[in-house]
């Protein structure tokens, strides 16, 4: 069973350039709405919402524009 990285693995990942949110800002891209994350381009409202929560991508309660991924 993979174990999830810890966040200094995570931040590693992200300022070397093995990790780009491209992917997931293309793959976001195609549903139509208002309101998405800055990072990754999940749509927060309108009929991608509930494909963004049903893949952990929720409106982060503490900063609306990013979401809890």
């Amino acid at each position: 069973m993979p174990t999830e990285p810890s966040p200094e693995q995570i931040w590693h990942a992200l300022l070397d350039g093995h990790f780009s949110w491209e992917k997931d800002r293309k793959r976001y891209g195609f549903f139509p709405a208002h309101q998405r994350c800055k990072n990754c381009n999940a749509p927060f409202d309108g009929i991608g919402a509930w494909y963004a929560r049903l893949t952990g991508r929720g409106q982060f309660s503490r900063n609306p524009r990013f979401c809890n991924f």
